[in-house]
């Protein structure tokens, strides 16, 4: 997502995960990798932090990738950064220089994606993935080196493991912009290349559930041009459909957190799904409007919630990590989730 990360921000959302999962148990170290690819000779394009947790039989276990792309956007900050210094700090109100502090690291970062950084931070994501659904804990590489379809283990995980996408603000888009690119990548190459046929057929059978906090779609749609191929999701994703061959993931199922008091947060209507989606996708969406930060009244001003707070804490809500990982509908649900939440279920068959 947006602003400046260091490896490890993402502590909090791990470990509730890993509790909510019962996985008690962790590996003593974490993995650290450099993410370069030959495209960027001679550039580091992230930071790969893998984390391995299990229960305590040991037959259950979850791999946790954190992946940070700041130093992309380092030097467009660093351009701003005089703003930040006392010369100019000392001339504001002391909350007001904390809201300017924020804006000069973030505004950057969608702006660096747009512009000059978008290739790179989509390489840097994609070869995330593909560590991710290519190698096992013990087989990651220990020195900096590229996942590429020459890889003896390249996609050897897909049928094995149940992958998850968890994302935070700008990084819903870039997230559905790196399984977009990454699946259009290998159709290219599936013609003539083995390893990407192989990597065609095991993406069309994967479902795969993206998580989407402080959700920004409709938002970073602005300056995109539509997916060339949308509004046809009955033909692409219908079994026996007209082109259902030609799919490029069996379900990209899409959850979208927002608070409705998190100003930089977007449900996500069907009809943006279909209008602006890849079709081969078969993308999906669900929306779930919570309150992470409570609402209170102030005299004079009425009531207020804190808009950073409900832009930054989904990761810390009990009612959105029992979602993720017990859904909801089902026998297994979360009680928090049960107790707190009403749901409405779109039927298809009334489109």
């Amino acid at each position: 997502g947006i602003g400046t990360h260091a490896p490890g921000y993402s502590g909090r959302l791990r470990s509730n995960l890993a509790q909510a999962l019962g996985m008690t148990v962790t590996a003593p170290q974490e993995k650290v990798l450099d993410i370069v690819h030959p495209k960027f000779p001679d550039e580091k394009l992230g930071t790969l932090t893998v984390s391995r947790f299990t229960n305590d039989a040991h037959d259950r276990e979850v791999i946790y990738y954190e992946l940070t792309w700041s130093r992309i956007s380092d030097p467009a900050k660093a351009a701003i950064a005089f703003d930040n210094s006392a010369v100019f700090a000392r001339q504001r109100a002391s909350l007001n220089n904390m809201a300017k502090g924020f804006v000069n690291d973030v505004s950057p970062d969608p702006l660096v994606y747009v512009g000059a950084g978008r290739s790179r931070i989509l390489t840097s994501v994609i070869q995330s993935m593909c560590w991710m659904y290519s190698r096992t804990w013990d087989t990651l590489p220990t020195q900096p080196e590229a996942c590429l379809p020459t890889d003896p283990l390249f996609s050897s995980r897909l049928a094995i493991d149940n992958l998850a996408v968890f994302t935070h603000s700008l990084g819903s888009r870039i997230s559905i912009d790196a399984l977009t690119a990454t699946a259009q990548i290998v159709d290219d190459d599936a013609p003539r290349n083995p390893a990407a046929r192989k990597l065609k057929e095991l993406f069309q059978n994967e479902t795969i559930p993206v998580f989407m906090m402080a959700n920004q779609l409709p938002l970073l749609q602005a300056g995109f041009e539509p997916a060339a191929i949308r509004g046809e999701n009955a033909a692409f994703c219908t079994p026996g459909s007209s082109r259902y061959a030609d799919r490029m993931f069996r379900a990209v199922n899409i959850v979208a957190f927002s608070d409705p008091n998190d100003l930089m947060s977007y449900a996500i209507p069907d009809r943006f799904v279909q209008e602006y989606l890849d079709s081969r996708l078969c993308p999906t969406a669900t929306n779930v409007t919570l309150n992470i930060t409570p609402v209170r009244s102030v005299p004079v001003l009425g009531d207020v919630a804190d808009p950073l707070s409900a832009h930054s804490d989904y990761e810390a809500d009990p009612v959105v990590i029992g979602l993720m990982i017990k859904g909801l509908g089902q026998n297994t649900t979360a009680p928090i989730v049960k107790d707190r939440c009403t749901w409405i279920r779109t039927d298809e068959s009334l489109r």
